[in-house]
């Protein structure tokens, strides 16, 4: 059996675990880190896979990254990596393009663009949409520097801070967007960038949204040329050229402790791994359930956990079309599709939400009702081929099990619905689509072991009583990382992955 001692382990080589190390090593460039995942590539969800013989690359994220202008975090920290020019980005020109029935709207890709185009389309709600971007403008740049305002190099404004807890902190997307407008179908409009981070209006908590958007749509966004997967492969090489390891293919099948009390390592097929400090970037509920002894006490972990509830799946269709999507009436690198009636969108999410919603129910909730992004990787990385990625929110609750004839009848389904909608309002792809294929949530949690398959972690809704679960975590020398504890994007990756690399220091020095 291999016996190998590191300073660090991190169980998952996930998006967060990837930064994190990256930017340990640049602190401790003597640190020795092992990176273990049971996956083929590294990244997580930040990862593609390809099919040669139509020459297409499939990303499984939507790797929009936000906070990417010169005041953005997110570019601050890829600067102190030195991976800018490495990453080819590309800014689009329009946030999105908004589609419902007959109606297109594309959105500018800047806060007081997308304010003026509003505001001429419902000339209304003026005052509300105003509103909005005040919220967007205080009240989510707060949220948006929290990490500045734990160092200390950012200090808020401390009534404003206390009117958002007393006033905004119980509300959710819905609630705080109702408040201010009164047309249905702007409500969807300003919601829709909640499908980045994984929840409906009914399900974030609207204080939480506003920093997601003050993030994309204040602090810039931009994608990686070559995919997400490009990203990953850059951080993995920063460590492995540091001197670390990235072990790929091998399940962590325990985390080891000494008397339950502090960390010794991890376990694999492979053999034995020791470090005094374990980074583990997977659920917390699969961690609690599968990775650690019976001599380890977390009855009041998983009692936390069950306040912490998962983020939306997704269901994915990925498209490829035989010429450039661009000449077929996609001509956006994004664009939101919206049902034709906005309330009767929200009545038919609001029963699917409730406890033994049906399949049909279910199915024209999530596939037909709520709003599907659509992102053109052709526009993006014309090497990646010509691939659309049809996206719409969903929950595990309604999919059999995989493997079975009701599962495959139900990803054929899947596959028929979303493309129909994209054809609607792009019917010249009829007779240009070459293949077909189906991610589920059942597919994610395959792959990443990520409780009912969302990859973006926990819900942020209107309690974060459930996000506190690792203070205390009974076992010393035991981190928790990814979007579980981060919060969903990739900014929220890199900036905790950043405060973490901070906090680093080798148990061998302190002994």
């Amino acid at each position: 059996m291999t016996q190998q001692r590191w300073d660090a382990i991190f169980v998952g080589a996930g998006i967060t675990s990837l930064a994190c190390a990256a930017l340990l090593v640049k602190r401790d460039p003597s640190a020795r880190l092992l990176l273990i995942d049971k996956h083929i590539a590294v990244g997580g969800y930040a990862s593609t896979f390809s099919r040669p013989r139509l020459e297409a690359t499939f990303d499984c994220s939507l790797h929009k990254l936000s906070g990417m202008d010169e005041e953005g975090n997110l570019l601050r920290i890829l600067r102190s990596l030195g991976l800018e020019a490495a990453l080819g980005l590309v800014r689009p020109a329009d946030y999105f393009c908004a589609r419902r029935a007959e109606q297109t709207l594309v959105l500018p890709n800047d806060a007081a663009g997308v304010q003026a185009l509003l505001t001429a389309r419902f000339p209304h709600q003026e005052a509300g949409i105003a509103a909005f971007f005040e919220h967007v403008l205080t009240h989510g740049r707060n949220g948006y520097y929290q990490f500045q305002m734990q160092d200390g190099s950012f200090e808020p404004d401390m009534a404003q801070l206390r009117h958002a807890h007393r006033h905004l902190k119980s509300r959710t997307v819905y609630e705080g967007l109702a408040e201010l407008v009164d047309d249905p179908f702007l409500v969807e409009l300003l919601a829709a960038p909640g499908i980045y981070v994984g929840g409906y209006p009914e399900d974030l908590g609207y204080l939480y949204y506003l920093h997601v958007v003050y993030a994309t749509l204040c602090r810039g966004n931009a994608y990686v040329t070559g995919s997400s997967q490009h990203l990953s492969n850059l951080l993995a090489q920063q460590v492995i050229d540091a001197g670390g390891q990235v072990l790929l293919g091998t399940a962590v099948e325990q985390v080891l402790t000494e008397g339950g009390g502090h960390v010794t390592g991890v376990r694999t097929r492979r053999g034995v791994f020791h470090a005094d400090q374990v980074y583990i970037n997977a659920s917390p509920h699969y961690a609690a359930g599968n990775l650690f002894g019976e001599d380890v006490a977390l009855e009041d972990t998983v009692s936390r956990l069950a306040a912490l509830k998962p983020a939306r799946s997704t269901t994915t269709v990925y498209l490829v079309t035989d010429v450039d999507p661009s000449t077929l009436g996609l001509p956006h690198t994004e664009s939101m599709l919206f049902a034709d009636d906005p309330s009767a969108a929200f009545s038919a999410r609001r029963t699917a939400m409730q406890a033994g919603a049906g399949e049909a129910a279910s199915e024209h909730a999530y596939w037909q009702c709520s709003p599907m992004e659509v992102t053109n990787y052709r526009a993006l990385d014309a090497r990646g081929g010509n691939v659309l990625c049809l996206n719409v929110l969903d929950s595990a609750a309604h999919w059999p099990q995989r493997r079975t004839p009701a599962y495959r009848e139900k990803k054929a389904r899947a596959a028929a619905t979303l493309v129909e909608r994209l054809v609607r309002h792009a019917p010249a792809l009829c007779g240009h689509m070459l293949h077909t294929e189906v991610a589920t949530p059942h597919t994610y949690a395959r792959f990443t072991n990520n409780t009912e398959g969302s990859g973006y972690g926990a819900m942020v809704g209107t309690s974060l009583k459930g996000h506190t679960f690792h203070n205390g975590f009974p076992v010393r020398g035991v981190h928790f990382l990814s979007a579980w504890v981060a919060g969903p994007s990739y900014e929220a990756a890199f900036g905790y992955a950043e405060m973490t690399a901070r906090q680093w220091t080798r148990v061998a020095a302190r002994a």
